[in-house]
């Protein structure tokens, strides 16, 4: 056998060994409107080396695709990406448009869309609207003053723990000034963009923000869940996701 054949086996051989280390793979989780890296709490038992980045701020009437673009290129600048290895992302709502554009910059394995659109229509008519006509306009002391409403309205609407629900709210209150109003903005006005990269979304039933999508290969519906599904439901979201990239990396492998 000659020295070639042997060296590529042997490297082939060390790749098997790579990709069955959970530990190789790199998971970019990246929080929802509102959120910081704390909202990832309940994906970080899955066993990959995941990074939980926080949201540089938004420039004032800046496009999706501009700030993916800042923010992807602070990430690469502080190191945080690793794009020698398996690479997925995770996002949440807002993460999910943001994941989908990194994608078009740098190479990714896998993506996974946590109650997430894939284009601004997708968002029901009302969050829409108000996303489109009145958040824009709106001084950034209303969003300051609107703090004290959280809670109680999560409580309401969200069918998530007491807990995620503090948790929300601390998360609110230390968010860069106007990064609220201006993601809002952007995701609204986003027209969506395709993907080319094997991907899944995951969504609650009973989403009140995000027109749950009907069933197929790539939507899981988690029942009797509204959009926070990922904090609401982490056992059903990190089994999905654990089958999702198992399953492309034995297709990889």
């Amino acid at each position: 056998m000659n020295v070639t054949v042997k060296r590529s086996r042997y490297y082939n051989f060390l790749k098997r060994i790579l990709l069955q280390d959970p530990k190789h793979i790199q998971l970019l989780i990246l929080p929802g409107l509102g959120g910081d890296h704390r909202m990832a709490h309940s994906q970080l038992s899955l066993p990959y080396d995941s990074i939980t980045p926080d949201y540089i701020p938004f420039e004032k009437n800046e496009s999706l695709v501009d700030y993916t673009r800042r923010f992807c290129d602070s990430l690469l600048k502080s190191h945080k990406l690793d794009l020698t290895r398996p690479h997925f992302i995770a996002g949440y709502s807002l993460g999910s448009a943001i994941g989908m554009e990194i994608a078009r910059i740098v190479p990714v394995t896998g993506l996974i869309l946590i109650g997430g659109p894939m284009k601004s229509s997708e968002i029901k008519f009302i969050p829409r609207i108000f996303g489109k006509y009145v958040c824009w306009w709106l001084p950034l002391w209303v969003y300051r003053a609107a703090e004290i409403f959280v809670a109680p309205v999560m409580r309401m609407v969200s069918g998530i723990s007491e807990h995620e629900i503090r948790l929300a709210g601390v998360m609110y209150h230390e968010l860069a000034r106007g990064l609220f109003r201006e993601g809002y903005r952007a995701l609204v006005e986003w027209n969506g963009c395709p993907i080319d990269v094997p991907y899944i979304r995951i969504h609650g039933d009973k989403d009140q923000i995000i027109k749950s999508p009907k069933p197929d290969k790539h939507i899981f519906l988690i029942r009797k869940s509204k959009h926070l599904v990922g904090q609401a439901r982490p056992k059903e979201v990190n089994d999905i996701i654990l089958n999702f990239i198992e399953g492309v990396m034995s297709r990889n492998a």
